[in-house]
């Protein structure tokens, strides 16, 4: 074979494959199936996501009004045949129902002082003492007050730019209030002295005289002139313990938009209606003193189960570990008014006003 024949050789191939490479592309031929090309799907985002928060709630306070009160004496109304008690002594009704003759009407001889003191020239002055149950602790709050919350979201829109999202999110959740407060207090003494006549000719006897319902006895007036003063000497100490419990179960149910912030981050703001259904305990124990008097101690407790209604409005940081599971930051502002509660005289109120809600806690979409 010579050198020509094989460079023919060589360059037929090249030339066949030239020719095939520019002839244009020819139509199909009647009959023939033609099968489709299949082109790979971009995965849908999901648009469905649940959580689990940890939650605790701060500037939730508890006001306790109408604490202390101290019980002296009964010396009755000012005016009337009836019987009447001092801290110092006593003025009773009689066996003759204190109608001693023409001129000594409305005089008994049921009577007693115990102190020197009581004689004030022609008068016996007889004195009770009590204190009102007007001492009271307000604003007080044990934060943080620890809760949970499970949470479902579905995103309803979607901008086209994927650089906002929007839908709709509900939370249901459980906290654990106690508010308790163990402060002193005190309140004013306040002081009824009621002064009786002694009738001329009749000797006062001495201190510790004790007048009995037959008698015969120095008698007095059997109606007094009353007057009402605060002692300057005297306060009404109230110690103890008082405590508001409740279990809260919460609904809360509204809007959110989201924002991404680049390298997995996000931002998201809601807010919208929070109801919430409370089993509230009041209970209080307390011992009030008066210098000079014998304590008085009280207790008790009661439970209300409450329906509050309210608001919300609040925002949280998110960051995607993967995909689908993201961890949240975030903080709520919460408002459910106040709560109140009576018993025994005293009241509790439990104000979720201001409530300010600090959550953690992670996410998984689907």
């Amino acid at each position: 074979m010579n050198k020509h024949s094989l460079a023919g050789l060589i360059i037929t191939p090249l030339l066949l494959a030239s020719l095939v490479a520019q002839t244009p592309p020819q139509p199909p031929v009647a009959g023939e199936q033609i099968l489709p090309v299949e082109l790979e799907k971009k995965p849908e985002e999901p648009r469905n996501r649940v959580g689990l928060n940890y939650r605790m709630g701060l500037n939730i306070t508890a006001d306790f009004k109408h604490l202390g009160g101290y019980t002296g004496t009964n010396p009755g109304r000012p005016n009337g045949t009836v019987n009447r008690n001092y801290d110092n002594g006593y003025n009773r009704v009689d066996i003759t129902g204190n109608n001693h003759g023409p001129g000594f009407e409305d005089t008994t001889w049921y009577w007693g002082y115990a102190d020197p003191g009581s004689v004030r020239g022609d008068s016996i002055v007889l004195t009770s003492s009590s204190a009102p149950n007007a001492a009271f602790s307000k604003h007080n709050g044990d934060d943080p007050q620890h809760g949970f919350e499970f949470t479902y979201s579905r995103e309803l829109y979607r901008n086209p730019k994927h650089d906002w999202r929007a839908g709709a999110e509900a939370g249901l959740g459980y906290t654990r209030m106690s508010i308790n407060d163990t402060r002193k207090l005190t309140t004013v003494v306040t002081t009824i002295s009621d002064t009786y006549v002694v009738p001329g000719g009749v000797v006062v006897p001495p201190s510790d005289y004790q007048g009995t319902f037959e008698g015969p006895g120095a008698i007095i007036d059997s109606d007094p002139e009353r007057n009402f003063s605060i002692s300057s000497s005297l306060t009404s100490s109230v110690t103890g313990k008082r405590e508001m419990d409740a279990n809260i179960f919460a609904l809360r149910l509204g809007p959110y938009a989201e924002v991404p912030l680049g390298k997995g981050w996000s931002f998201m703001l809601g807010g919208g209606v929070y109801m919430a259904v409370g089993d509230i305990t009041f209970r209080f124990n307390e011992t009030v003193r008066i210098s000079g008097f014998e304590p008085q101690s009280r207790s008790s407790s009661d439970s209300e189960t409450e329906f509050l209604v309210g608001g919300y409005v609040g925002g949280s940081i998110g960051y995607a570990l993967t995909d689908d599971v993201m961890l949240t930051a975030g903080a709520q502002f919460q408002s459910t008014g106040r709560t109140l509660q009576r018993h025994s005289g005293k009241t509790a109120t439990l104000d979720m006003g201001e409530a300010v809600i600090v959550s953690v806690g992670a996410s998984y979409a689907f």
